[in-house]
């Protein structure tokens, strides 16, 4: 009797799996809604203490266990800005939340914006994404790409508090900045070259076996900037597409750090940390990886900000691989670096 049981639990399995599990793209539904806004937005709001730790002055302040920091400014307490006057002020580092990113199977799921259903078959034109059609990355009708939505959301600015403080952004602490449905170069991998022509240079083995070494020291602590190729355990910065071949959170994780190099080379996000940045952002064509930190917050919340490239089986990818409520379309939190001379 135990074994008939057993056998009758193995055979229901093996069919759920082929037939939720096989083609898990065709079986997305986008979840949008004011729901998923209000959620979103008091994750966003209940998880600003990933502005910790603080530190001025060289003096590090942190209230909340765990947070990671990276060291980026030495030296001295003291600061001098020359903007265009000589002033003099006190060094002070913290992890700014700048932005919300949602890749999406589905294109024009929105899931942080109020409108149900999302964008779908709101649009003025019929088409998946501009350039779509023509993309080796989708075939048989099978979604296989992720598309990205790029919310600037700044917490701090949603609370109205600390709007005077001249290391954080203030102005429009809501707003869609960006989507790849909108850029052809995001919808194939050839098109990808244009803006990363050295991509190239790094598709060979020799290249690919160093972000081994990324993923190690991502894993354990911070990702190595000078390879700036590589994304850690999370694979590789090129093509700057939404093509990535698995169907996992981590693939979601990838994605966003794509996007958040691509932004870079298209000179749309600058630096913000090192001693470079104590008196104003600066342009930054190749992401420091080390500059940006993030962690979903929905539709399965991870409390606390990570580097990119740690491996999801280490410590942030617990239980987040659930077909029936991710359906692939996920939404994380960025924190970027922030160091400037305050006075």
């Amino acid at each position: 009797m135990f074994w008939r049981r057993l056998v009758s639990v193995l055979l229901v399995f093996l069919i759920l799996a082929q037939s939720g599990f096989a083609n898990p793209a065709s079986k997305v539904v986008c979840r949008a809604g004011p729901d998923t806004f209000t959620t979103i937005i008091v994750t966003i709001i209940g998880t600003a203490y990933n502005t910790f730790p603080i530190t001025i002055g060289g003096v590090r302040f942190s209230f909340w266990p765990g947070l990671e920091d990276v060291s980026s400014v030495g030296g001295l307490p003291m600061c001098v800005c020359y903007t265009p006057f000589p002033r003099i002020g006190i060094k002070i580092g913290l992890w700014e939340g700048i932005a919300v990113i949602e890749p999406v199977r589905i294109p024009w799921c929105t899931p942080t914006l109020p409108i149900p259903g999302g964008l779908t078959g709101k649009i003025p034109f019929n088409a998946q994404a501009i350039g779509a059609a023509n993309s080796d990355d989708q075939k048989d009708g099978e979604l296989r790409s992720f598309q990205v939505h790029y919310y600037r959301v700044l917490p701090w600015a949603l609370l109205e508090m600390f709007l005077d403080f001249i290391c954080l952004e203030t102005r429009n602490p809501f707003d869609l900045a960006y989507m790849t449905e909108l850029d052809p170069l995001w919808q194939s991998d050839m098109l990808a070259s244009i803006l990363g022509p050295e991509a190239i240079l790094f598709a060979n083995p020799v290249a690919q076996a160093a972000c081994a070494v990324d993923a190690m020291t991502a894993t354990a602590g911070f990702p190595l900037d000078p390879l700036f190729w590589c994304m850690g355990a999370w694979g590789s910065m090129y093509p700057m597409s939404g093509s990535i071949p698995l169907d996992n959170v981590q693939a979601s994780a990838g994605v966003v750090a794509r996007m958040l190099f691509k932004l870079h080379r298209e000179l749309i996000l600058w630096g913000s940390f090192g001693k470079a940045g104590l008196c104003g952002r600066y342009p930054m064509p190749i992401m420091f990886k080390s500059q940006y930190s993030i962690y979903p917050i929905w539709p399965i919340l991870h409390p606390k900000r990570f580097p990119i490239g740690r491996h999801a089986f280490v410590q942030w990818g617990w239980n987040k691989n659930v077909p029936v409520l991710n359906q692939l379309n996920n939404v994380w939190m960025v924190y970027r670096k922030r160091d400037c001379c305050a006075f």
